[in-house]
Protein backbone atom coordinates (compact mmCIF):
# COMPACT_ATOMS: atom_id res chain seq x y z
CA UNK A 1 0.00 0.00 0.00
CA UNK A 2 1.41 3.51 -1.39
CA UNK A 3 1.57 6.16 1.13
CA UNK A 4 -0.59 8.64 -1.16
CA UNK A 5 -2.64 8.25 -4.47
CA UNK A 6 -2.77 11.54 -6.26
CA UNK A 7 -6.42 11.46 -7.86
CA UNK A 8 -6.30 12.95 -11.30
CA UNK A 9 -9.10 11.44 -13.29
CA UNK A 10 -12.89 12.26 -12.86
CA UNK A 11 -13.93 9.06 -12.17
CA UNK A 12 -11.26 8.83 -9.41
CA UNK A 13 -12.45 11.97 -8.18
CA UNK A 14 -16.27 11.01 -8.52
CA UNK A 15 -15.28 7.85 -6.43
CA UNK A 16 -14.32 10.01 -3.84
CA UNK A 17 -17.27 12.60 -3.45
CA UNK A 18 -19.18 10.53 -1.63
CA UNK A 19 -18.82 10.50 2.32
CA UNK A 20 -19.62 6.97 2.75
CA UNK A 21 -17.04 5.46 0.50
CA UNK A 22 -14.59 7.95 2.46
CA UNK A 23 -15.47 5.87 5.47
CA UNK A 24 -14.97 2.85 3.75
CA UNK A 25 -11.64 3.71 2.81
CA UNK A 26 -10.88 4.95 6.88
CA UNK A 27 -11.93 1.75 7.83
CA UNK A 28 -9.13 -0.09 6.99
CA UNK A 29 -5.87 -0.52 8.22
CA UNK A 30 -3.11 -2.26 7.08
CA UNK A 31 -4.71 -5.93 6.77
CA UNK A 32 -7.04 -6.53 3.90
CA UNK A 33 -10.87 -6.53 4.82
CA UNK A 34 -13.91 -8.44 2.62
CA UNK A 35 -16.87 -6.87 2.39
CA UNK A 36 -18.89 -8.49 5.11
CA UNK A 37 -15.92 -7.67 7.27
CA UNK A 38 -16.38 -3.86 6.34
CA UNK A 39 -20.36 -4.47 6.62
CA UNK A 40 -19.66 -5.45 10.52
CA UNK A 41 -16.83 -2.46 11.14
CA UNK A 42 -19.51 0.37 10.01
CA UNK A 43 -23.46 -1.28 11.32
CA UNK A 44 -23.77 -1.23 7.74
CA UNK A 45 -25.94 -4.02 5.07
CA UNK A 46 -23.34 -6.56 2.89
CA UNK A 47 -25.23 -5.00 0.16
CA UNK A 48 -24.72 -1.09 0.24
CA UNK A 49 -20.77 -2.25 1.09
CA UNK A 50 -20.47 -4.04 -2.18
CA UNK A 51 -22.14 -1.36 -4.32
CA UNK A 52 -19.63 0.85 -2.98
CA UNK A 53 -16.89 -1.65 -3.21
CA UNK A 54 -17.66 -1.82 -6.77
CA UNK A 55 -17.19 2.19 -7.35
CA UNK A 56 -13.91 2.22 -5.62
CA UNK A 57 -12.98 -1.01 -7.44
CA UNK A 58 -13.81 0.41 -10.54
CA UNK A 59 -11.89 3.28 -10.30
CA UNK A 60 -9.00 2.21 -9.25
CA UNK A 61 -8.51 3.14 -5.34
CA UNK A 62 -9.54 -0.07 -4.13
CA UNK A 63 -8.40 -3.23 -5.30
CA UNK A 64 -8.92 -7.08 -5.04
CA UNK A 65 -5.75 -9.02 -3.06
CA UNK A 66 -7.31 -12.11 -2.52
CA UNK A 67 -9.82 -14.41 -2.50
CA UNK A 68 -10.25 -17.37 0.42
CA UNK A 69 -12.63 -20.24 -0.05
CA UNK A 70 -14.89 -20.51 3.20
CA UNK A 71 -17.69 -23.17 3.89
CA UNK A 72 -17.90 -23.21 -0.28
CA UNK A 73 -18.37 -19.10 -0.84
CA UNK A 74 -15.39 -17.05 -2.33
CA UNK A 75 -14.65 -14.16 0.04
CA UNK A 76 -13.08 -11.45 -1.45
CA UNK A 77 -10.63 -9.65 0.58
CA UNK A 78 -9.60 -5.65 -0.94
CA UNK A 79 -7.10 -3.14 0.21
CA UNK A 80 -6.95 0.61 -0.55
CA UNK A 81 -4.41 1.26 -2.74
CA UNK A 82 -3.06 3.75 -0.33
CA UNK A 83 -3.46 5.01 3.07
CA UNK A 84 -4.27 8.60 1.52
CA UNK A 85 -5.88 9.96 -1.41
CA UNK A 86 -5.91 13.37 -2.29
CA UNK A 87 -6.92 15.75 -5.21
CA UNK A 88 -4.29 16.78 -7.56
CA UNK A 89 -4.26 20.58 -7.40
CA UNK A 90 -3.36 21.52 -10.90
CA UNK A 91 -6.92 20.38 -11.54
CA UNK A 92 -7.90 23.74 -10.36
CA UNK A 93 -5.22 25.55 -12.39
CA UNK A 94 -7.21 25.03 -15.67
CA UNK A 95 -10.62 25.80 -16.85
CA UNK A 96 -12.78 22.98 -16.00
CA UNK A 97 -16.08 22.16 -17.29
CA UNK A 98 -19.54 22.56 -14.90
CA UNK A 99 -19.75 18.89 -14.28
CA UNK A 100 -15.60 18.94 -13.40
CA UNK A 101 -16.58 21.66 -11.10
CA UNK A 102 -19.47 20.28 -9.43
CA UNK A 103 -17.57 16.88 -8.57
CA UNK A 104 -14.80 18.61 -7.15
CA UNK A 105 -17.52 20.35 -5.26
CA UNK A 106 -19.12 17.22 -4.02
CA UNK A 107 -16.08 15.88 -3.36
CA UNK A 108 -15.26 18.78 -0.59
CA UNK A 109 -18.37 18.40 1.03
CA UNK A 110 -18.12 14.59 0.96
CA UNK A 111 -14.79 15.02 2.76
CA UNK A 112 -16.78 18.33 5.13
CA UNK A 113 -19.15 16.34 5.57
CA UNK A 114 -17.17 13.49 7.14
CA UNK A 115 -15.13 16.26 9.36
CA UNK A 116 -18.20 17.18 10.57
CA UNK A 117 -19.48 13.89 11.66
CA UNK A 118 -16.06 12.86 13.14
CA UNK A 119 -16.04 16.09 15.29
CA UNK A 120 -19.73 15.64 16.74
CA UNK A 121 -18.99 12.04 17.79
CA UNK A 122 -16.08 13.65 19.47
CA UNK A 123 -18.11 16.32 21.11
CA UNK A 124 -20.79 14.07 22.14
CA UNK A 125 -18.18 12.25 23.85
CA UNK A 126 -16.76 15.47 25.34
CA UNK A 127 -13.44 14.71 23.25
CA UNK A 128 -13.49 18.20 22.21
CA UNK A 129 -12.49 21.19 23.53
CA UNK A 130 -10.91 24.61 22.70
CA UNK A 131 -7.48 22.97 23.11
CA UNK A 132 -8.21 20.95 19.41
CA UNK A 133 -10.34 23.33 17.81
CA UNK A 134 -8.89 26.93 16.10
CA UNK A 135 -11.22 29.42 14.46
CA UNK A 136 -9.58 32.45 12.88
CA UNK A 137 -11.72 34.66 11.09
CA UNK A 138 -12.13 37.52 9.18
CA UNK A 139 -9.01 38.28 6.83
CA UNK A 140 -9.28 39.48 3.66
CA UNK A 141 -7.70 38.17 0.97
CA UNK A 142 -7.44 37.07 -2.81
CA UNK A 143 -7.84 34.22 -4.03
CA UNK A 144 -4.10 33.52 -4.32
CA UNK A 145 -3.38 34.73 -1.44
CA UNK A 146 -5.49 31.79 0.45
CA UNK A 147 -4.46 28.97 -1.76
CA UNK A 148 -0.81 30.13 -0.74
CA UNK A 149 -1.31 29.84 2.83
CA UNK A 150 -3.18 26.55 2.58
CA UNK A 151 -0.43 24.82 0.24
CA UNK A 152 2.05 26.15 3.40
CA UNK A 153 -0.19 24.28 5.98
CA UNK A 154 -0.24 21.74 4.12
CA UNK A 155 3.69 21.54 3.88
CA UNK A 156 4.10 22.03 8.02
CA UNK A 157 1.31 19.46 8.66
CA UNK A 158 2.79 16.84 6.19
CA UNK A 159 6.26 17.08 7.47
CA UNK A 160 4.78 17.56 11.23
CA UNK A 161 2.93 14.61 10.59
CA UNK A 162 4.88 12.18 8.54
CA UNK A 163 5.28 8.92 9.47
CA UNK A 164 2.63 9.05 12.12
CA UNK A 165 -0.02 6.56 10.34
CA UNK A 166 1.17 3.56 11.71
CA UNK A 167 0.15 2.63 14.76
CA UNK A 168 2.90 3.36 17.48
CA UNK A 169 3.66 1.39 20.22
CA UNK A 170 4.00 4.35 22.60
CA UNK A 171 1.75 4.41 25.22
CA UNK A 172 -0.92 7.21 25.34
CA UNK A 173 -1.40 7.30 21.75
CA UNK A 174 -4.60 8.04 19.62
CA UNK A 175 -5.94 9.13 16.01
CA UNK A 176 -6.92 12.38 15.52
CA UNK A 177 -7.98 13.56 12.30
CA UNK A 178 -6.53 16.96 10.60
CA UNK A 179 -8.60 19.14 8.65
CA UNK A 180 -7.56 22.83 7.24
CA UNK A 181 -10.45 24.98 5.99
CA UNK A 182 -10.22 28.23 3.82
CA UNK A 183 -13.86 29.12 3.41
CA UNK A 184 -15.07 32.72 1.90
CA UNK A 185 -17.61 34.38 3.62
CA UNK A 186 -20.10 34.55 1.03
CA UNK A 187 -22.81 36.12 3.48
CA UNK A 188 -20.61 39.45 3.69
CA UNK A 189 -20.43 39.38 -0.22
CA UNK A 190 -23.65 39.21 -0.41
CA UNK A 191 -24.68 41.87 2.02
CA UNK A 192 -21.14 44.32 0.51
CA UNK A 193 -22.69 43.51 -3.20
CA UNK A 194 -26.52 44.28 -2.12
CA UNK A 195 -25.65 47.62 -0.29
CA UNK A 196 -22.98 48.54 -3.50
Amino acid sequence: MKDIMVLRELEEIKAVSHPYRVEILEAFAEEPLSAKQLSEILGEPHAKINYHIKILLGAGILELVEERVKSGIIEKYYLPKAKMVVIDKSILNFPISDSVAQTINQASLSLFEKVSEDYYRAAETNEVGTKHLRHYNEYYLTEDEAKEIMNELEKRLIELLDGKQKKPEKEGTRPYNFATLAIPDVRKEKKKKSKG
